[in-house]
């Protein structure tokens, strides 16, 4: 059965290929060296891999390797005898004796002494642990998953990791990217960990904290996320608001600076006047703002003439229109606001944009045919008198 920690969230497609890749090695009895920045998850993928594999019910142990100084992990791997060193009052089994027929996460392992590295290569080789202060050898059968934020390659070179032991936790090799490449899983994960502490319920992601969320480019990675969600829900009475992040992202001293947000109608014009044509994919990755909110502001401003909207088949694109002014160059302000109206009302012919602007039926006729290839109406198919035309969909 899966632990509850093993759930990794995101439906991006570089995590999607990641996590198959995992399902796919769990299944072997390869070791699995992970790889990533620091906050991405990798003792999570690593306990994926265990509860995706044979030994899902024996037992999984993880040790950070960083964070245990190194005269005492040697004992604390490999375990000891009584009276083998000051403090050691009886016998204990090591970590790799109490994950024997499950799976060892060795988090960190790039940080462990060159020394201990050789003792490490030993039992990956032969399976077999001697504890320290003791003569006789234990039979062992450990799948080792190892982690590190450093590049093992590197530290190879610099002469600060083996080789030979490199090439054995390398059965199979995965890298978790950074947060920062993995923008459509951002406020998947954001509500998650929201939802999943019961002190916030009802809280709620603004838009305006969603696309701040999807600018930010966090340098503490998931890891940060969680810490910032939370604290700004805090603070938040129940929606959570950018006045609300801004001061916990600041206080984490992130290198990175976040610069106020524009209107997104602006962001998006500048967008295409810098780009030319664009699809809605493309603005929502140049721009890092929801589908959602683009899809809003666009039929804004195809409404206002500012935008056209151009069909090739399936394919839709956008780009700043011709004539920005648009109807406004043709018709004083009521009426101006009477075509926009009409044009979000559904259904309308030439006889009633004609009757509600307060125009001749041929002026009606100019200004839906305009509207038509601004890309904003589209002729509804009938003919005659009962001609109509509809607002476009995006």
């Amino acid at each position: 059965m899966a632990h509850p920690g093993s759930t990794i969230i995101g439906n991006s497609k570089i995590i999607r290929e990641i996590l198959s890749k995992a399902d796919r090695v769990a299944r072997t009895s390869l070791s699995v060296l992970v790889t990533g920045e620091s906050g991405t998850g990798k003792e999570l993928l690593a306990r994926f891999l265990h509860d995706r594999s044979q030994r899902v019910a024996r037992p999984y142990v993880a040790v950070n390797c960083a964070a245990i100084p190194a005269e005492l992990l040697e004992a604390e791997l490999f375990g000891y005898k009584k009276g083998s060193f000051s403090g050691a009052v009886s016998d204990r089994d090591g970590l790799f004796v109490q994950a024997d027929g499950g799976t060892l996460f060795l988090d960190e392992i790039g940080d462990m002494p060159l020394p201990l590295q050789a003792k490490i290569l030993r039992v990956l080789q032969e399976k077999e642990v001697r504890p320290v202060g003791g003569r006789d050898v234990r039979k062992v059968d450990v799948r080792i998953v190892a982690a590190t934020h450093r590049n093992p390659a590197k530290l190879v070179s610099q002469g600060k990791f083996r080789e030979d032991l490199l090439f054995r936790l390398q059965g199979y090799a995965l890298h978790l990217p950074p947060l920062r490449e993995r923008e459509r899983d951002v406020i998947a994960l954001a509500r998650v960990m929201l939802h999943s502490c019961p002190e916030f319920a009802g809280k709620e992601l603004s838009r305006e904290v969603q696309e701040l969320l999807l600018a930010y480019s966090w340098p503490g990675n998931v890891r940060e996320l969680r810490n910032v969600v939370l604290a700004a829900a805090v603070d938040a009475p129940r929606s959570i608001k950018a006045r609300h992040i801004l001061p916990h992202l600041a206080d984490k001293g992130a290198s990175i600076t976040v610069t106020p947000v524009l209107p997104v109608q602006e962001r998006l014009l500048a967008e295409l006047k810098e780009r030319g044509q664009q699809t809605l994919a493309q603005l929502h990755h140049g721009l890092h703002i929801l589908k959602s909110t683009l899809h809003y502001h666009i039929k804004k401003l195809m409404a206002q003439g500012k935008i056209q909207r151009l069909a090739e088949g399936s394919r839709v694109r956008f780009t700043v229109a011709d004539d920005a002014e648009g109807v406004q160059q043709d018709l004083p302000g009521s009426q101006i606001q009477a075509v926009r109206t009409e044009t979000q009302a559904g259904k309308v012919t030439r006889q009633q944009m004609a009757n509600s602007v307060g125009i001749s039926i041929r002026a009606a006729g100019r200004v839906l045919a305009l509207l038509v290839n601004m890309g904003i109406m589209t002729p509804d198919g009938q003919g005659g008198e009962m001609r109509g035309y509809l607002p476009c969909r995006l």
